[in-house]
Formats: structure tokens, sequence, C-alpha cells
């Protein structure tokens, strides 16, 4: 049975052999998933400045938006390069 409370997960990971471990093992799983969900401020700076430059005064709100989606909008939105 899965548990919602922090307190009794960490209390039965105690009394496993390698609680410790697992547990640190859960954490470090919270961190990373963490750190690739915060949103990116340097992309939200990016496509502000762009949409500046373009005169784009319909823009999204970034700072709603997942760095995926804001990735996309700035490939959209960024002005094409010709290759020679």
């Amino acid at each position: 049975m899965v548990t919602q409370n922090p307190l009794s997960l960490l209390d039965k990971l105690s009394k496993h052999p390698r609680g410790l471990e697992l547990a640190y093992l859960v954490y470090q799983l919270h961190q990373d998933s963490q750190r690739q969900t915060q949103q990116d401020i340097r992309l939200v700076a990016i496509a502000l400045s762009l949409a500046k430059r373009q005169g784009i005064k319909d823009r999204p709100y970034f700072k709603g938006m997942a760095n995926d989606e804001i990735r996309k909008w700035i490939d959209r939105h960024s002005p094409k390069q010709e290759t020679t």
C-alpha cells in the first residue's frame, strides 16, 4: 500500500536494512525532477527580447509556460537563417 504521508514512509524506510540508501535515491530522483521542471529564466528573457525586437504585442505569458513551450515559441518566431 502506498502512503501519502512522507513521515510514515520514512518510518517504514528506517526499518528496512537498506532504508537510508533507498531514501537517498528517492531524494535524488526528486531533486532531478525539480531541476527539470524549473523554468529557465534565460529562455523567458530571450523570448521577451525577441518579441520586443520584432514588435510582437500579443505575446504569450512566458512565465506560465514550460521550457519546451518557450523554446518552440522562440523557434517559430526567430528569423530564419539562410545557408549558402
